[in-house]
């Protein structure tokens, strides 16, 4: 099992992708107003990026400080259920749970203020952006990461929507026997 490693390099890709940074922090004044604009800093070079950063990718469900007023975007990281992977019994027609293989959720959580939705369809952009970081071609440590399901979060914080990407990533743990 490896997800602490897992989350961890999730979040500094997250974090060092500089397209999705300006995506989560700068919101449109009207639709012409780009976000990926080469006239806008880069968040990363901000003075206060370190605040900025902890607002906008949190480690953990955490919305309660999400209101109205909030002028940004979030992308909360955290990990979901862990099911044991199943093999099929040939001879007695069934599956069976695998001790030895698992299967873990990871869970990003999108949420845009509704203004800014309705403005330039932010949260589909930031779910697409979201792919394309997960999935580069450079990197490695996340060859098994497969995309498992999206849907709508229903319960988003007044005047936000709210999307839930989750992927899987399957793992191994070797046996423990008995030891003599």
């Amino acid at each position: 099992m490896k997800i602490v490693k897992n989350i961890t390099e999730f979040y500094h890709l997250l974090v060092n992708d500089e397209k999705l940074l300006r995506l989560l922090y700068y919101m449109p004044k009207d639709r012409l107003d780009d976000p990926l604009d080469d006239l806008k800093m880069d968040v990363s070079q901000l003075p206060e990026k370190d605040s900025i950063l902890n607002n906008l990718i949190v480690i953990g469900d955490k919305t309660n400080d999400l209101a109205s007023d909030t002028n940004i975007c979030r992308i909360c990281l955290y990990t979901g259920t862990r099911m044991p992977q199943k093999n099929y019994l040939k001879n007695l027609n069934q599956f069976t749970d695998n001790p030895y293989s698992s299967t873990q959720q990871y869970i990003f959580d999108i949420y845009t203020p509704v203004s800014v939705n309705n403005t330039d369809f932010r949260l589909d952009w930031l779910g697409e952006k979201l792919n394309e970081v997960l999935f580069q071609e450079d990197v490695e440590e996340f060859g098994d990461l497969r995309f498992h399901s999206g849907f709508p979060i229903t319960n988003a914080p007044n005047d936000f929507v709210g999307y839930r990407w989750t992927y899987i990533m399957p793992s191994g743990q070797q046996p423990m026997g008995f030891r003599s």
